[in-house]
């Protein structure tokens, strides 16, 4: 299997503002995040729940409030 396409992709939704800690916490895991209707939107791959976690705990960390989350095709 190609590394790229290893693990299950994910969106998580979450309402804030994009600043540079968030954009950091962001290319540190390879995710891509857009503005979508005054919501930040990360997409990637997680190679398990242990790692799509820390993103959450780290997004918590930021102040991010989490809206959703689920996995994408």
């Amino acid at each position: 299997m190609d590394d790229e396409r290893e693990g299950t992709q994910y969106v998580v939704v979450v309402a804030g503002t994009l600043t540079d800690a968030v954009r950091r916490a962001t290319e540190a895991r390879g995710l891509t995040v857009t503005e979508e209707r005054g919501r930040l939107v990360f997409r990637g791959r997680f190679s398990g729940l242990v790692a799509l976690n820390d993103l959450l705990f780290a997004l918590d960390d930021l102040g991010l409030t989490l809206l959703s989350v689920r996995q994408s095709a």
